[in-house]
């Protein structure tokens, strides 16, 4: 399906800004094309994550014409799981105070490399654009 296509390549990039935004203003300038403030909304990146993981699993299930189920598209698919579940993790991380064991194991895999796993999102999401029917992309 094209509409989960489109919506696999916006949602990476979006949530791929939205991950790593601290870290790209400082050499691309973004705040000069995007809001600052939208992208470090809590309210907003934590319906951009739980967007991105949805059309993440969505993208697992649906096939674009032409070209092979569950793998044809796995790399976008896993990219906006782990991008949405990461952003939904903030979210929580932000608004609960107990840490436990899992949430501290959590917050090494994804706290320190948020910036660059947005980065390979936004990647991810422009080769999938440019090339959607070359496998695992």
């Amino acid at each position: 399906m094209y509409q989960i296509y489109f919506l696999s390549i916006l949602t990476n990039i979006l949530s791929g800004i939205a991950l790593g935004f601290d870290r790209m203003d400082t050499s691309l300038r973004l705040h000069s094309v995007f809001n600052p403030n939208l992208f470090q909304h809590n309210g907003f990146r934590l319906a951009l994550g739980i967007i991105t993981f949805v059309v993440g699993f969505l993208k697992l299930l649906s096939v674009s014409p032409g070209d092979v189920a569950v793998v044809g598209d796995l790399l976008p698919a896993v990219t906006g799981l782990l991008m949405g579940f990461s952003l939904a993790f903030q979210y929580y991380q932000e608004r609960t105070e107990v840490q436990s064991s899992a949430s501290e194991t959590l917050n090494r895999l994804f706290g320190r490399h948020n910036a660059t796993l947005g980065m390979v999102g936004i990647v991810v999401g422009i080769v999938h654009f440019f090339l959607h029917r070359v496998l695992f992309l």
